[in-house]
């Protein structure tokens, strides 16, 4: 065996290349972490959107009902 370290043997470049592939890969899993999570708070804020046009709804017609009531 050669008692020199190389760093462009195969092995050198291999053992590189296989780092940065696991630390992509760590990567990854946090962003897909990191999405699910967004696309809970999305959905939780697009309920509270639909509720709130909703109550504005409610509110809206509740007062013409009134006002139309009153006209009479």
């Amino acid at each position: 065996m050669a008692a020199n370290y190389n760093p462009d043997s195969v092995n050198a470049v291999l053992s590189r290349i296989e780092t940065k592939l696991e630390d992509i890969s760590g990567e990854l899993k946090e962003i897909k972490k990191s999405n699910s999570t967004l696309e809970k708070r999305i959905s939780i804020l697009e309920q509270f959107k639909y509720y709130l046009v909703g109550v504005a709804a409610f509110f809206v017609l509740s007062i013409d009902y009134v006002r139309d009531f009153f006209k009479r």
